[in-house]
């Protein structure tokens, strides 16, 4: 092998070898879970559009605050993140409780009290 095949190959290799790596660090950067979380400190719900007292309009504003509560702890962390789904969920279930409180509507009290018990049985 001459001297001008041998330097042709090398900068073949180098060059597969950079395309490999650069690859690879796209393919990580792509990695679902390691971008940070969004979180809001504050999420406001109106329902004055809302009639509360029909189960429809109970159920909307229960689907409102369960979104709220959502955009509030942030993204939900992938399933292999078992910590991160820990207090991602513990932050969910503060938030809408403290939501379905603040509003004190029976009705969006009773859909949540079903919801805590499908939850834990």
């Amino acid at each position: 092998m001459n001297r001008q095949d041998f330097r042709t190959r090398m900068i073949g290799s180098v060059a597969a070898f950079a395309g490999t790596f650069g690859l690879a660090l796209a393919v990580q950067a792509g990695e679902p879970g390691t971008a940070p979380a969004e979180k809001h400190d504050d999420v406001v719900v109106r329902y004055a559009d809302l009639d509360l007292t029909s189960a429809e309009g109970a159920k909307a504003l229960y689907a409102r605050l369960s979104s709220a509560a959502e955009r509030a702890c942030g993204n939900e962390p992938s399933s292999r993140e078992l910590k991160a789904r820990s207090q991602y969920k513990a932050c969910f279930d503060r938030t809408l409780e403290k939501a379905v409180g603040k509003v004190g509507n029976p009705s969006v009290q009773a859909l949540h009290a079903v919801r805590d018990g499908a939850k834990v049985g």
